[in-house]
């Protein structure tokens, strides 16, 4: 997507922050400038950028709120693990998003290993916020992507995770669906999402 899908006085939503903004100008192909809800004005890449077109376009399930890693980590970590922590997510969706479009399957590894550097001062609670999380930004960006069909490795555990990602999908996902992927692969602890057609938004 380039800055010439926006237009000035639209609005938008941010694809790795939580909030909404107004667009005032433009920088280049791909920079636009964003009015955040706090009236202060931001350049951001148009590809981080989810425009608000009609009511239909923001009740769609990519539209979803969903709390930013940051918000998370607020809650019990100091300021300068919490940005290094923040800019490794959004290394994460950097990488994700400039997969080519159009892909047939998504590997998603869930595991607090594989998406924290180290679960140290993290409790319990604060972790399954990361992983639900972490899983739908990667959704949302699968669904912007084009992705056919999703991965999501959870682990067998005692089903918390699973139990959200199926919950999630089913309230908030609806052109999109959920069975267990081939335990001969993953065993019982990973999930498949298959994304419909008509959450593709063009």
């Amino acid at each position: 997507m380039t800055s010439k899908a926006f237009k000035i006085g639209a609005k938008v939503r941010f694809l790795n922050d939580v909030g909404e903004g107004t667009v005032k100008g433009f920088s280049g192909d791909d920079q636009v400038l964003v009015e955040d809800e706090n009236g202060f004005e931001y350049e951001h890449h148009a590809k981080d950028l989810i425009p608000m077109e009609s009511k239909a376009d923001m009740e769609q399930a990519y539209e979803r709120v969903v709390p930013s890693v940051l918000e998370i980590l607020q809650q019990e970590m100091d300021p300068n693990r919490q940005r290094k922590m923040e800019q490794d997510f959004k290394a994460k969706y950097k990488e994700a998003q400039a997969r080519p479009t159009g892909g047939t399957v998504e590997e998603v590894d869930l595991h607090l290993h594989a998406i924290v550097d180290s679960q140290a001062g993290l409790s319990p609670g604060v972790m399954l916020e990361l992983q639900i999380a972490h899983f739908e930004r990667m959704l949302q960006i699968g669904i912007r992507q084009r992705t056919k069909k999703m991965i999501f490795i959870h682990g067998i555990g005692q089903g918390v995770l699973r139990h959200q990602i199926w919950s999630r999908v089913e309230q908030y996902y609806p052109d999109c669906s959920c069975r267990s992927a081939d335990p001969r692969q993953y065993g019982n602890g990973a999930t498949e999402v298959w994304i419909g057609e008509s959450a593709f938004r063009s």
